[in-house]
């Protein structure tokens, strides 16, 4: 990428980035703020909002939430998909409208079925906490029920559940907040979002199987940056170089892409590629992308045929901010998906 470019890319997220602590131009509320104004009254706000968004809640009260989601909502269904090293259960919430929460059930009704996970690397917990209020937003409180009109959703909360456990506020020093978080590998030293090709860990073989059975149509691996420094609060990676069977691939660069894209400036969080500098620590090198290796999430799914989306927050944004940017990206994804799935599901049927 030219230098020139660089320099427009960066003042342009530089007035972005304070436009939207301002508030975004689309919505008339802060994107900041939890989204559901009404959750305090009626005993449903999350771990994360009665901390006043600067914690997030340990795998019990992870658990005990999601239980209670599902005791409250016929929409709802949590169940296990496997069992981790040190006897945890892995954690995955189904949310249907019309309480088909098998693969079976779902495939003959010809919904979107999208897989939603977080805390695949645990201290990265942005994913687990916006996933929960929108859960909450969707089935209790009724704010978006269309998102499930042609979605069943699949939602992982905690993937690496041992590892989430290993909690404590140094586990990810220069990440600002939550308070205190997991750690990166599980509890065998594996890092999970290495193992999809190899299959090492007793967690990826839970998932694989769990994807084998659902195979799911479209896939969102929900992560906070390492060590990077710009403007933007969420960035993304989504292959569109052709890794895909050529519909496939058309429909995420030309469909998907440039529609989030403009949906998440409107909401007040402007998106960019997860990217590097091409000449090491010099940003004035350019700037470069990649196709991702089938041992990552969104490299995996994508050899599946089945477009996956990166979302990477930034670290040093507060965890208000990152939490505010990830529920954004999954309520347009869901809302974008719902439009199109009727298209989506003949190029993935197609491929």
């Amino acid at each position: 990428m030219h230098t020139s470019v660089i320099r427009n890319v960066l003042a342009g997220a530089l007035v972005s980035a304070v436009l939207m602590c301002a508030g975004p131009a689309g919505h008339g509320e802060s994107p900041l703020l939890p989204r559901s104004a009404s959750a305090k009254e009626h005993g449903w706000q999350t771990y994360y909002e009665q901390s006043g968004c600067t914690a997030t809640p340990r795998y019990e009260e992870t658990i005990a939430y999601c239980r209670r989601l599902a005791d409250a909502s016929p929409w709802v269904a949590y169940e296990s998909f496997g069992t981790s090293p040190q006897g945890r259960e892995l954690p995955l919430v189904i949310a249907d409208k019309d309480g088909r929460f098998t693969p079976e059930a779902a495939r003959r009704a010809g919904k979107i079925v999208l897989l939603v996970q977080a805390c695949i690397h645990a201290g990265e917990s942005d994913g687990k906490d916006a996933g929960l209020m929108l859960l909450r937003d969707i089935a209790i409180s009724k704010k978006r029920p269309e998102l499930l009109d042609n979605v069943t959703l699949l939602f992982i909360p905690i993937f690496n559940v041992d590892g989430h456990e290993r909690f404590g506020p140094c586990n990810r020093i220069n990440q600002n907040g939550p308070a205190e978080m997991g750690w990166r590998v599980t509890a065998q030293n594996l890092n999970l979002n290495r193992d999809f090709f190899k299959a090492d860990a007793p967690e990826m073989q839970a998932w694989l199987r769990l994807f084998g059975a659902w195979l799911p149509d479209f896939f969102v691996d929900c992560h906070v940056t390492d060590g990077a420094d710009y403007q933007y609060v969420v960035t993304y990676g989504l292959d569109i170089f052709g890794t895909m069977d050529p519909g496939l691939t058309r429909w995420s660069r030309d469909v998907f892409l440039r529609s989030i894209e403009a949906s998440m400036a409107e909401a007040g969080f402007p998106i960019s590629p997860y990217v590097y500098f091409r000449g090491g620590h010099d940003p004035m090198s350019g700037l470069g992308t990649w196709i991702t290796p089938p041992r990552l999430s969104h490299g995996y799914t994508t050899i599946q045929n089945r477009p996956g989306l990166l979302v990477e927050t930034h670290m040093m944004k507060d965890y208000r901010t990152r939490v505010a940017g990830t529920y954004e990206i999954l309520e347009q994804t869901m809302a974008l998906l719902n439009a199109e799935h009727a298209a989506l599901k003949d190029l993935v049927r197609g491929a």
